[in-house]
């Protein structure tokens, strides 16, 4: 009797082991039903940083040229009461470089931040971080200090020359 118990208990330890691999090797199943297909593929709809947004108009040989332009240079200064300017105006297609300082006496350490062409820099007190800009299409982009929540705005504009009879009044 004992010989079919302990056969009875093998059995059972099968089955229960059976069971227990089978609900294991279900938890790890994977849904690819909401997979995406196309990882790659770039439509119209997506936001590109404005620094890489291409003007289609452009040839290649105007692109080489317009790389050799120096750069102008701007300087944000990061104070007590805000960014200064609170305001910069660059034109669409130019080159810019970009010196940040941190002159805030209270915060000593903080980020300045620029989204839109994927700046992201840590402010030291009294030291500046430069980098470099070239807009590629027209808007308004903030930058701003999360530690001290202000923010400033570049506003990209294109050349008035380009539009046919130049840029009208609101007026008109």
């Amino acid at each position: 009797m004992s010989f079919v118990n302990s056969k009875t208990v093998k059995i059972c330890t099968s089955l229960v082991t059976a069971f227990l691999i089978t609900s294991v090797a279900n938890a790890w199943e994977v849904d690819f039903s909401r997979r995406q297909v196309n990882f790659n593929q770039v439509t119209n709809d997506d936001r590109l940083p404005a620094s890489i947004k291409e003007d289609q108009s452009v040839s290649i040989l105007g692109k080489v040229f317009d790389s050799v332009e120096p750069a102008q240079d701007i300087v944000i200064m990061n104070t007590d009461k805000g960014f200064v300017p609170e305001t910069v105006r660059l034109k669409k297609g130019n080159s810019y470089r970009i010196h940040v300082v941190n002159v805030n006496g209270k915060e000593k350490n903080v980020s300045f931040v620029l989204d839109a062409f994927s700046e992201h820099h840590n402010t030291v007190f009294g030291e500046q971080k430069t980098f470099n800009v070239m807009p590629k299409t027209d808007g308004i982009f903030s930058y701003q200090c999360p530690e001290t929540a202000v923010q400033g705005k570049f506003i990209i504009y294109s050349d008035t020359n380009s539009v046919p009879g130049g840029r009208k009044p609101a007026s008109n």
